[in-house]
Parts: C-alpha cells; sequence; structure tokens
C-alpha cells in the first residue's frame, strides 16, 4: 500500500464527567535497567512492509542512528511468513536503502538508494546478492512502480538544471527568481533490460506526483499539480498516458481541489484516487473516488466514511478497496465494497496499524502494528470473505526487531477521557510514572502536538517527535498527550472546531484536562510543566501568556506571531483556511490570537527551540518570542539547531533537543542545574 501526504501540513497540533475521567489501561512490562536518551536512539523503527506476490516473504526497511556519520541510514530487509522464520537483512551500507517493492514475478526486489549519491532505483535478489544500479538520473528519483509484466519500470524525477542556468549560475551566481524556477517532476519509463529510459512528459507544465500501471500495461495514470508548491497539493488532477509514449497524457480528473494517488481496478475499468471531492479544503476529510479511464461521471465510494483516507489498495477480485484511517486514538484497516460503499474495520483493537499490502491472490495480508509498549513490527494475517464480508485470521508477527527494548520498564500508558468547558467530551492517553504508586501525586508535563489536526494516538511511546516521552517516565513524570479539539482521527466537524479560534476552546480542552488530573489526585499543581512543536509550539506559547500555572515551558517551532508568519511560511493558505481571511482583511484575529501580543502576561521559565532552516515556521517566530521575553526579563534560552528544518533529523542535534528539554524540566520542576555544554543562538552558554 502507497503512503499517502495527510493533510496535518503544519506540524513534519473545568466541567469533568462526573468530576472523573474515563480510563482505558495498557499495563507496563517488567524491567528494571534504567532509559537514557541515548537508548531511545538505539530504537530501530520499522517502515514499509511490502508482501510478496505469493504471500511467501515480506520486505520492509529498518532504520538506525549512525552517530558517528551523524545521520539516520535505512535498510532493506526480508522475513518469510511462515512461523519462526528469522528476519534477514538484505542491504547493508552507510547510505540510504528504502521504498521496497517486489517484480511481479517475486524474483526481484527494486529500492530506492543513494549510495552512489543521487537516489536512484537498484535491483536486488531477494536470496541476496550484490544490487545493481537500474536507473542514472540526474536528479534524485522519487518514486516508481513495476510493470505488469515486470519489464519496465515507471518513475518520477525532477528536471536537471538546464546548460543555460548553469552558464548564468557561472557568470551572475546562484540566485533564484521566486516561483518562477520550479524544477518540476517528470513521469519516465525505462525498460528494465536494456535501461533504456524516455520521459512521458517533457514539456508538460505540472508536477508529476504518482502514477499506476493499468493491468495491461499499456497505459499509466498518474497525478499531477502546477507545481512542486505544497499548497498545490490542493490543485491536483488525475492523467492518462500510453506508456510507450505514442499520444500525449490527458486528463481525466479536471476539478478542484486534491485528486491524486491513481490506483487502477484490476479489470482495468475503473481508476480509484485520493480526492477532497472538488473542494479545497486543508482540514476536510479525503475520500476514495472511481472515475473510468476515458473520464467522465466521478463517484465517491467513501462519502459515509467520516475521516481522512490515509492509503488504500484494490482487493484482486475488485470488490473491496482496503485503505487506512485515524479512528480516536488508534489507527485501523477498513475495507469499503465499491458497488455499495459498505465499510468493514477489519481490526476490533485500539492499536495502530500501517503499511499493509496484499498477496496477489488476496488470500494474505501484511501489515505493520504497534501500541504504546510494543514497537511496531510485521505481521501477517489470512484474509478471507465470511458473511459477504473480509475478514482476518491467524494474525502473527514475523519480526521483532527490538529485543532490547524488554530490557527496560516502561511507564504505563492510559486513553482518558474528560469534558471541556462546554460540555464536549475530549480524549487523550496519559503516561504514568515507571514505578507508579497510586495515591501519589507526580509533576506533570503536557506534550501538545502539532497539526494542529494531528493527533496522539497509540502509538509506540518511546518517543514522540523530538520528545522522550518514555524518559521522562524514567524520570519520575507524569506526560499528558491531550487531543484538543482540531485534532484529526475524530471526523471532520471536530477538526474543524477551532476555526478562527486557536488559542480559544482548543486551550480550554487542554487546561480541563489538566485540572481532571490534578483532582484525580495524580498531577501535582505545583510541579507541572508544558512543551509542543509547531502547532504545538504555538499552543505552548499561548498557554503561558493565558496562565502561571506552568513552572516552566518549551516551545518548539512555534508559530508566535499569526500576522508575521502568514507572509513568511511556505504554505500561507493554510494561515487563511483556518482563519477565513489573510491578516491584511482582519487584522483582529491574527493580532488577538498571537502569543507575541499578549507576552507582557508571561512570567514561565521558557526554553526555545528551532531549526535554522526551517521553512515551514521561519525562525522568526522564534526570535520575536526570544526577544521578547528577554527584554521582560523571562527566564529564557534560546537554542538553535543547525541544518535543520522544520523537523530534526540529525542524530546528533535529535539527542541534543531530547537532553535540552529534560534537562529544562529538571531544572524548573525539580531544582537540577543542568552543566553547561553548548551555546545558545545569542552566544550565550546553554545547557
Amino acid at each position: 500500500m502507497r503512503r499517502t501526504p495527510r493533510r496535518r501540513w503544519f506540524f513534519l497540533g473545568l466541567t469533568l464527567i462526573g468530576w472523573g475521567l474515563a480510563v482505558v489501561s495498557a499495563a507496563a512490562p517488567p524491567a528494571s535497567k534504567p532509559l537514557t536518551i541515548d537508548d531511545v536512539l538505539q530504537y530501530r523503527p520499522v517502515s514499509r512492509a511490502v508482501l510478496s506476490p505469493d504471500g511467501r516473504a515480506v520486505a520492509f526497511v529498518v532504520a538506525r542512528a549512525d552517530l558517528k556519520e551523524n545521520l539516520f541510514n535505512t535498510d532493506v530487509w526480508i522475513v518469510a511468513t511462515s512461523p519462526g522464520a528469522s528476519p534477514v537483512q538484505l542491504t547493508n551500507g552507510p547510505k540510504r536503502d528504502e521504498n521496497p517493492k517486489w517484480s511481479p514475478d517475486g524474483r526481484r526486489l527494486a529500492f530506492l538508494s543513494n549510495r552512489d549519491g543521487k537516489m536512484q532505483i537498484w535491483l536486488i535478489s531477494p536470496t541476496g546478492g550484490e544490487a545493481t544500479r537500474l536507473t542514472d538520473s540526474p536528479t534524485d528519483v522519487a518514486d516508481f512502480e513495476w510493470s505488469p509484466d515486470g519489464s519496465k519500470i515507471a518513475y518520477t524525477a525532477p528536471d536537471p538544471e538546464s546548460e543555460a542556468e548553469k552558464k548564468r549560475k557561472e557568470e551572475e551566481g546562484d540566485y533564484v527568481v521566486v516561483d518562477q524556477e520550479f524544477k518540476l517532476s517528470r513521469l519516465h519509463v525505462i525498460d528494465v533490460a536494456t535501461k533504456a529510459a524516455r520521459n512521458l512528459t517533457p514539456d508538460a507544465p505540472y508536477h508529476v506526483r504518482s502514477m499506476d500501471w493499468s493491468p495491461d500495461g499499456r497505459f499509466l495514470a498518474f497525478s499531477a499539480q502546477p507545481t512542486p508548491k505544497v499548497p498545490d497539493n490542493f490543485a491536483t488532477d488525475i492523467y492518462v498516458v500510453p506508456a510507450d509514449g505514442s499520444a500525449p497524457p490527458r486528463k481525466v480528473v479536471d476539478r478542484p481541489g486534491l485528486d491524486t494517488n491513481p490506483r487502477w481496478s484490476p479489470d482495468g475499468r475503473w481508476i480509484a484516487f485520493e480526492s477532497g471531492d472538488g473542494k479545497v479544503d486543508w482540514t476536510g476529510n479525503t475520500y476514495i473516488c472511481l472515475v473510468s479511464p476515458t473520464g467522465g461521471d466521478i463517484r465517491n465510494v467513501t462519502r459515509s466514511f467520516d475521516e481522512e483516507i490515509q492509503d488504500f489498495l484494490w482487493s484482486p477480485d475488485g470488490r473491496w478497496i482496503y485503505f487506512l484511517a485515524g479512528q480516536r486514538v488508534s489507527n485501523a484497516v477498513f475495507a469499503v465494497e465499491v458497488s455499495g460503499g459498505q465499510v468493514v474495520r477489519l481490526p476490533a483493537d485500539e492499536d495502530v496499524y500501517a503499511s499493509v499490502s496484499l498477496s496477489r491472490d488476496g488470500r494474505v495480508m501484511a501489515f505493520l502494528k504497534q501500541d504504546p509498549l510494543n514497537p511496531p513490527d510485521v505481521y501477517v494475517a489470512a484474509v478471507t470473505v465470511r458473511g459477504g464480508q473480509p475478514r482476518w485470521s491467524d494474525v502473527r508477527r514475523v519480526t521483532d526487531m527490538n529485543p532490547q527494548l524488554r530490557e527496560f520498564a516502561f511507564g504505563a500508558v492510559e486513553t482518558v477521557r474528560w469534558k471541556s468547558t462546554d460540555g464536549l467530551e475530549v480524549e487523550g492517553l496519559l503516561v504514568k510514572p515507571v514505578g507508579f504508586e497510586p495515591g501519589r501525586r507526580y509533576p506533570l508535563l503536557v506534550v501538545i502536538h502539532g497539526g494542529p489536526a494531528g493527533v496522539f494516538n497509540r502509538t509506540f511511546s518511546l518517543r514522540r517527535g523530538v520528545y522522550p516521552i518514555q524518559v521522562f517516565a524514567h524520570a519520575g513524570y507524569l506526560v499528558f498527550l491531550p487531543n484538543p479539539r482540531g485534532s484529526g482521527a475524530y471526523g471532520e466537524r471536530f477538526r474543524k472546531m477551532n476555526f478562527r479560534d486557536w488559542g480559544g476552546k482548543d486551550y480550554e480542552d487542554i487546561m480541563t484536562g489538566v485540572q481532571a488530573l490534578v483532582d484525580r489526585g495524580l498531577a501535582d499543581p505545583d510541579r507541572m510543566g508544558v512543551m509542543g512543536w509547531s502547532y504545538g509550539g504555538y499552543m505552548t506559547s499561548w498557554v503561558i501568556t493565558q496562565t502561571d500555572r506552568f513552572k516552566a515551558a518549551s516551545v518548539g517551532a512555534g508559530v508566535t506571531d499569526l500576522f508575521s508568519m502568514f507572509g513568511t511560511t511556505d504554505i500561507p493558505p493554510f494561515m487563511a483556511h483556518h482563519f477565513g481571511k489573510p491578516p491584511w482583511e482582519d487584522k483582529a484575529i491574527y493580532l488577538e490570537r498571537s502569543a507575541l501580543y499578549h507576552v507582557e502576561r508571561v512570567k514561565t521559565p521558557t526554553l526555545i527551540q528551532h531549526g535554522d532552516q526551517d521553512l515551514r515556521v521561519p525562525t522568526l517566530q522564534s526570535w520575536e518570542l526570544y526577544t521578547a521575553l528577554k527584554m521582560r526579563g523571562v527566564p529564557v534560552q534560546f537554542v538553535l539547531y543547525p541544518r535543520q528544518g522544520h523537523a530534526i533529523e540529525e542524530p546528533r542535534l535529535l539527542r541534543a533537543v531530547m537532553r535540552h528539554n529534560l534537562e529544562w524540566f529538571d531544572r524548573w520542576l525539580k531544582g537540577r542545574e543542568a552543566r553547561p555544554t553548548g551555546r545558545s543562538a545569542d552566544g550565550q552558554v546553554e545547557p
């Protein structure tokens, strides 16, 4: 199943039920070894599980932190689906090997690798041996798909630098004319035997994103948008082109909004695609729609399903489409009946599922599964149709890629629910300290997600972004992860409930949840801290302007000035969508809901963290808050992380970010001073 971009672009977001919280608990396994930040970095996340056509093996990707080279390395592994099989590492190099895809006959795996510099397509036997490079693209290959007979591969890659551009750079320097010099991604087809490649969209005025082969191999369907800019994701359309290049592409879906990720039906009659159903809506649902390869009427087959479709694939008989979607604190696998729109949920638990794939006959499904105390691993299940609906049986885990984690104790994780000030039920997760003792109050750390349509679900709780959740639990903290209104996975209405109300009811949702934990006797009201990244950073900066209940705060890549954010972010339409108008048409709301313009109320010691190459939330946002707090005499520390964008991607810097947060809260909530080991943004020594 192909991964799909989700609409959580922004951030990579006191009345109780009987004065109590509804609780669902996950118990922690017994262990005694203390967990450190370095242990967190030794964890090897598993991603991208792809089942072989015969259902007998799964290729998957494992990442590891290489502190010496200061990068996250990825390698391709393979495991047989038979009971008792052991995983085998198929690639082993100092660079990235990722996105494996089986040839239709199962005899080869293609994958992307930058081992020779640029990201190219490589081929390897699933039994091992040396990999061979297939493509020689002058630019990085972004994605690819095998043809049905395995003789060709379609791939996308951006235009290279032209000779005129090279000459201009030599004569005048490497300046950029904004919004006029895009490198558009093109659709190519390469012959696997001869390595002869053809560009199918050489002069097209659009940027190709994703593609799929027709069952007979004669055509390719692809999605494209006007430019590579993120806002143009909401201006995608679907095209069909002969795979031999004998005719130009023709558009089969032409309407506003998101229409992307085409997938041809097994009989070739339909093209399914992910869609906003004709609307340009940054917070709306996405659907699975169908169109004929010749164009015409479009049918929405998941109209009754109230959430965003993350990814999907056809069943071999064409009767069902399987897809992934969030459901409150879980992420589940669903199937929709193509003819009638009936939706069936396959797993009944609250675990988090991802990366679903099927065998050629549809009888075996592979996927990744995780929960708060167990990291993602590869699972397989038998798929049968009972009562006219697809069902799972014989669900088995076939990998155990992080056995070292059994040496550590983990804080128990609960799903908690409470009512906000207007009676709305709100949900979140609570991580208890390791060695939790009932009846004792603990220092509380509140972590706020990004988005704002992000969500805290029951993923493995070792680390959430830059925040080492289980290290906090080992340090004796109670960790609260709320999903206030505006969060994803609770339906479109809930996701839109913070329209023109950032810092309003969403803030109250968080604070009523905090009060609920105090009322339960869990949280110590005199020792509380708050943190968040991106929209979570926005909310953290807002919180400290509204209350002094927290003894410390950490603002990560946070929006502190909505007005200046609008004109400097790479996604300005996102701001207009959430506030209804651009700031010059409604200055009041942008100023009213910006932490910067209420900074005179702040007393809370604040750590500010930001990547110095961030385009999503430019560092200007952090500089403004830092300058204001410093001039007002509020204890503040500002750390810039070099070469980092909106996410922290270098292992050494990620380790530093996690350590800075742990030491900051230990200092202000426990009175522990950290030793100086670096310098902050203004040159001052920082912990």
